[in-house]
C-alpha cells in the first residue's frame, strides 16, 4: 500500500483497433491540450488520478480514501487533476470527480445524512432486473428441457450433473441485471448546473474503459473517435461485470466490464503525459493470517478461505489474478521507464473487512467508506516522509500536520457509525476543527486556506 513507481509516457495502440467494420479509434486522442483556464495557472507537472474497479465496495472505499486525501494539502483538492482514469466501479467515481464533485458530497450521498449536491441513490438505480431477457429466454425453457431429456436418454449415463447444468444454462439472460438504472441515474446527475454528460466539454481530460465481448479489446471512452459517447453511457459500459450485468451496446460493439482487460489501465494516464499518478486499487487479495477459528466435530482449527464460502474463494481467485498482473506491470516499468512518480493506494493484504464484504454490498456503504477513509489517513500519516518527497519532485506543497491531528482524533472517538457519519459528511475544514481546536499552525493555515479560497472545500491534495 501506498509503494511509488518512477514511470516514463509510453504511448500505444488504446482502443478499437481491429474490428471489422467496426469503429477504429487510435490513441491520437489522448494528451489533448489544457482549457485555457488551465493554461493560464502556473506551469507544473501534469497530474492524473486512476481510479480502479471493485464492485460498489470499491467505489465507496474510494470515496473514502479521496476524503483522506483531501486532508494532505494546503490550496487544492482532488477535483483538480489534470486527468482521471476510471475502470469499472471507478469509472462512476471519476466520472463525478471530473464534474467537480467533491468526496464531502459524495459522502452527504453515502450516508443519507445533510443536503446532499445531487440526487441520491437508490438500490433501485444500481440493481435493475433484467425482466425483458428473463422473459424472452424463459420462453425457451420448454425445449432446453426436451433436449436435455433426450440427451439423458441417449448416453446412457455418459451425462453428468454439470452437463445438464451447463446446457440448462443457455435459458439465463446475458446478465442478472441491466444497467439502465446506473446510466439514467448518472445522466441525471451530470444534467445539473455546472457539470457535463460530454467527454469533449469538461475542463479536464476523462478517460474510462470497457471491454468488447467479441473482440477482446479495451475501448477507451474519452478518446478522439469515442468521445462523443454520452459519459453516463461509457460509465454504464465500463462497469457491466460479466453476468451481473447484461453487456452493453455502444454502436457495432457489446461491451462488458473494463476491468477484464485491467483493473486500472493506469498506463493511460502515463500515456496522457502525466508526470505525477496517484492510483487508488480497492482490488487486493486476502494473505490468511490464520488468527480465526473455525470449530469442527474435532474442535477448533485455523480458519482458511475456502471456510468463508463459495464467493470468496471466486473473490480470492480474481483479486490474486488482479493485483499480481498490476504489480508485476509496476515493476516493469520501473525498470524501463524513470521520470512519473505512481503513487499506488490499496487495502492492506491483511484486511479482512474488505475481503469479507461483498463487491455488490450496498448495505455496507457507510462502514465501507469510513474504513477506506480511515485506514488511507493513517497510511498517508504513517508513511508521510515518502508522499512528501514525491511532492517535492513536482513542485507540491503537503502537510502532514492535518492528518495526524486526525488520526489522533480516531483514537478519541467510538467507533459507532452515527458518530462516523459525521466526520464523513462534513467539509474538511469542519473534520479538523472537530478533531480539536489545538491545531496550532495548521489551524491558522487552514482559514487563511479557506479565505483565499472562499469556499467550502478548504483544503485538499494539492495538485
Amino acid at each position: 500500500m501506498g509503494k511509488v513507481v518512477k514511470l516514463e509516457p509510453k504511448l500505444k495502440a488504446a482502443a478499437g483497433q481491429g474490428k471489422p467494420g467496426g469503429r477504429r479509434v487510435a490513441a491520437r486522442g489522448i494528451g489533448r491540450p489544457a482549457s485555457i483556464d488551465r493554461r493560464r495557472q502556473p506551469r507544473r507537472d501534469k497530474t492524473a488520478l486512476v481510479l480502479g474497479g471493485g464492485g460498489f465496495t470499491g467505489g465507496v472505499y474510494e470515496i473514502g480514501a479521496l476524503r483522506a486525501l483531501d486532508l494532505l494539502a494546503v490550496n487544492s483538492t482532488v477535483n483538480n487533476f489534470d486527468v482521471y482514469v476510471g475502470t469499472s466501479a471507478g469509472s462512476f467515481i471519476a466520472a463525478l470527480c471530473a464534474n467537480g464533485v467533491t468526496p464531502e458530497e459524495m459522502m452527504r450521498v453515502v450516508t443519507r445524512k445533510g443536503t446532499p449536491a445531487f440526487k441520491d441513490i437508490d438500490i433501485s438505480d444500481l440493481l435493475r432486473p433484467n425482466l425483458l431477457e428473463f422473459a424472452r429466454k424463459g420462453a425457451t425453457v420448454p425445449l432446453k428441457a426436451l433436449s436435455a431429456l433426450k440427451q439423458i436418454a441417449t448416453s446412457r449415463g455418459g451425462v453428468s450433473a454439470m452437463d445438464l447444468a451447463l446446457g440448462l444454462a443457455d435459458v439465463l439472460p446475458s446478465g442478472l441485471y441491466t444497467g439502465a438504472g446506473i446510466e439514467k441515474y448518472l445522466d441525471e446527475v451530470l444534467a445539473e448546473p455546472g457539470r457535463s454528460n460530454d467527454f469533449r466539454k469538461l475542463d479536464c481530460e476523462l478517460y474510462l474503459t470497457a471491454t468488447d465481448l467479441d473482440t477482446c479489446e479495451r475501448i477507451v471512452f474519452g478518446l478522439e473517435g469515442m468521445d462523443d459517447v454520452p459519459i453516463s453511457t461509457a460509465v454504464r459500459a465500463s462497469g457491466a461485470l460479466p453476468m451481473v450485468y447484461s453487456p452493453v451496446e455502444v454502436g457495432d460493439r457489446e461491451l462488458i466490464d473494463g476491468g477484464i482487460v485491467s483493473t486500472t489501465n493506469l498506463d493511460l494516464a502515463i500515456e496522457a503525459g502525466a508526470k505525477l499518478v496517484i492510483v487508488i486499487n480497492p482490488i487486493v487479495p486476502y494473505v490468511n493470517d490464520f488468527a480465526s477459528t473455525v470449530s469442527t466435530l474435532r474442535g477448533k482449527r485455523p480458519r482458511r478461505v475456502s471456510d468463508m464460502g463459495f464467493a470468496q474463494i471466486g473473490y480470492q481467485v480474481f483479486k490474486l489474478v488482479a493485483h499480481q498482473r498490476l504489480h508485476e506491470l509496476a515493476k516493469g516499468w520501473e525498470a524501463r521507464y524513470p521520470g512519473v512518480d505512481i503513487v499506488l493506494i490499496e487495502p492492506e493484504a491483511t484486511d479482512e473487512l474488505m475481503f469479507q464484504t461483498s463487491i455488490m454490498s450496498f448495505n455496507s456503504r457507510v462502514e465501507i467508506a469510513r474504513h477506506g477513509f480511515e485506514s488511507v489517513t493513517r497510511q498517508l500519516a504513517g508513511e508521510y516522509e515518502r508522499y512528501e518527497a514525491v511532492a517535492e519532485r513536482h513542485g507540491l506543497d503537503i502537510s502532514a500536520k492535518r492528518v495526524r491531528q486526525v488520526v489522533a482524533h480516531f483514537d478519541e472517538e467510538p467507533g459507532e457509525v452515527s458518530a462516523w457519519r459525521k466526520i464523513l459528511e462534513g467539509t474538511t475544514g469542519a473534520l479538523l476543527r472537530q478533531a480539536g481546536s489545538g491545531l496550532g499552525e495548521a489551524g491558522g493555515e487552514l482559514g487563511a486556506a479557506h479565505r483565499r479560497m472562499g469556499g467550502p472545500h478548504e483544503v485538499g491534495l494539492a495538485v
